[in-house]
């Protein structure tokens, strides 16, 4: 339970769910807030823009009318019979070429038909290049009407209207207006605008884009098909048109007496300039937003997550059995809670753990002091008995030697002083075990010591080497003829001695080395001087000295155990 509260994958949890709930919170404010406001605004800017918009249409039809009008004044001057017949002729064709030069830019020509014939015009040439068809057209259409408008036609490469006034019966008075004039010029109100003008028929009539670029003509002839459909279908006052090179926004208006759709093409970028302001600076808003939501999000997250991985941390120590693990929190909140309540139970569960391992290290020195000082029946039993053997066959000497043995024993093991010997008071005692055990089981071993005075003072506890001399003579008894065992000094590592003891016996397969140094007391059928152990030899050297002491087997199959003691050289003789 504790390793899934502790795991890697809640703390990135819980951090990443909150740092994406803060910003997405803070997000959606700034959202909502800029929705509304955008709103509020978007209506009010864009009828605003919708009537600059439309300013720029109604200022185009209002030159077409104030060009018209001041063309139709001209004629209405200039086909007063009175006038006419008072000035001479010479004085009527200087006052048409003052007309013509002062609006140049707007007449193409000017002339007057007298007897189905051009009698004067101006410029002078133009009256060889009128058509009989032409002059019979205009008398036709000005003795129907006081007025008459052709529609749009070619005159040497450019497109004109004629306006014609009938003087009396004989004469008439014609104007040819050039088209690419009536849709002004191309800067409207301090921005450039595309007009194009149609007839309500969807006739092109002209415009006033500037047509010398390949790319302008052709963005011109798509425009000019899709804003023909426009004019014949008639339709609202705002569209949308797409060519290659674009999207615009069209206005439309045909408030004038010849029935013309005048067009105001405009880039849609371009056409609402404040909405496309109010937009950039909403993206410049939405970015400080997403700026702030990233701080706000970060520091929410860094306040939140600190403390759950100071405490995950903490967790992990203590499942991992470290109990001095503590959690230190400089805030005072619910983590704070948390944190003291982990270290009171951390604490308590020190102390238990405090009290239990002194609980047990006192059992189990008293179990091992219980073990060392009892001498196995068996062997008391099976020693007096070759005591009792000796003395019924007159072996006095022998009888003796093995009595004064066995008291030494006795005396060293159930002597109350100290569980801690010297070394040399340890092969003292050996020497007295092992020659019990020659008399009891004869040649089958024989043993050496060769440990140098130098180690005499080292510590050791009671019954060390005792107790692994019986492993070694009690696990060699299988094996055929002597078996050598030796007890020697391997030398100083550091802080270290060791002592070691071989053997010349079957040696031991590392399983059944495994069983005996798991096991608390020997499972020796023969039944030693006492009940210790390997494992409880090793653990007697690890309680005693620290958990750097203790036992090293090496052991292979036919060739003997050898044991390694370290033993702590703080006591050596130098």
């Amino acid at each position: 339970m504790i390793r899934r509260l502790t795991g890697t994958s809640f703390t990135s949890s819980v951090s990443t769910k909150l740092f994406i709930l803060t910003f997405l919170s803070v997000i959606a404010l700034f959202l909502v807030i800029a929705f509304f406001g955008y709103q509020r605004l978007f209506e009010p800017i864009r009828q605003n823009n919708e009537k600059e918009l439309q300013s720029s249409v109604v200022q185009v039809e209002n030159y077409i009318k104030t060009l018209m009008n001041a063309f139709q004044s001209q004629l209405i001057f200039l086909s007063n019979p009175v006038l006419y017949n008072k000035m001479d002729e010479a004085d009527y064709t200087k006052l048409i070429d003052d007309i013509m030069t002062y609006h140049q830019d707007q007449l193409h020509s000017i002339y007057l038909i007298e007897n189905d014939k051009v009698r004067i015009s101006s410029p002078y040439g133009y009256q060889f290049f009128v058509a009989p068809k032409r002059i019979e057209e205009i008398i036709n259409q000005t003795s129907k009407t006081g007025f008459w408008w052709s529609p749009p036609r070619a005159v040497s490469e450019r497109d004109v209207i004629t306006l014609a006034k009938k003087i009396d019966d004989k004469r008439v008075i014609a104007m040819d207006l050039n088209l690419s004039a009536l849709t002004g010029p191309q800067i409207i109100q301090g921005e450039q605008r595309r007009i194009y003008l149609f007839t309500g028929q969807g006739e092109y009539l002209s415009t006033n884009t500037f047509l010398s670029y390949p790319k302008t003509f052709q963005d011109h002839l798509e425009m000019k098909d899709d804003l023909q459909v426009l004019a014949k279908s008639g339709g609202t006052a705002y569209n949308t048109v797409h060519t290659s090179f674009g999207s615009y926004t069209v206005l439309s208006s045909n408030q004038n007496r010849w029935d013309w759709v005048v067009f105001s093409v405009i880039e849609e970028s371009q056409a609402f300039p404040l909405l496309e302001s109010l937009k950039q600076q909403l993206v410049l808003v939405l970015l400080m937003a997403i700026i702030l939501a990233i701080i706000v999000s970060v520091w929410i997250t860094n306040y939140i997550r600190k403390p759950v991985k100071v405490i995950t941390r903490q967790f992990k120590a203590a499942a991992r059995g470290e109990l001095e693990a503590r959690i230190k929190l400089k805030r005072n909140d619910e983590f704070t809670h948390i944190g003291d309540g982990f270290n009171r139970m951390m604490g308590n569960i020190q102390s238990l753990f405090d009290d239990l391992r002194e609980a047990e290290e006192k059992k189990r020195h008293h179990e091992l002091k219980v073990l060392q000082s009892q001498i196995h029946p068996h062997f008391l039993n099976n020693t007096l008995n070759a005591i009792y053997c000796l003395g019924e066959t007159g072996q006095t000497e022998e009888m003796c030697n093995m009595i004064r043995s066995l008291m030494g024993l006795l005396q060293y093991s159930t002597d109350k002083v100290g569980d801690i010997v010297t070394v040399e008071d340890e092969l003292q005692q050996l020497e007295n075990y092992v020659q019990i055990m020659n008399l009891r089981y004869g040649d089958v071993f024989e043993m050496d010591i060769a440990v140098p005075e130098i180690y005499y003072n080292a510590p050791i506890p009671k019954l060390t080497l005792i107790t692994l001399v019986e492993n070694s003579i009690f696990y060699g008894l299988s094996k055929k003829g002597t078996n050598h065992i030796i007890v020697s000094a391997k030398g100083r590592e550091a802080d270290k001695i060791l002592l070691e003891v071989s053997d010349t016996g079957p040696g031991i397969d590392p399983q059944k080395l495994a069983m005996l140094t798991r096991e608390s007391v020997s499972p020796n059928p023969n039944k030693g001087l006492n009940n210790l152990g390997l494992r409880n030899v090793q653990e007697r050297l690890s309680m005693t000295f620290g958990y750097q002491y203790g036992l090293h087997f090496h052991a292979e199959s036919d060739e003997g155990l050898t044991v390694t003691v370290s033993l702590p050289a703080s006591e050596l003789r130098e």
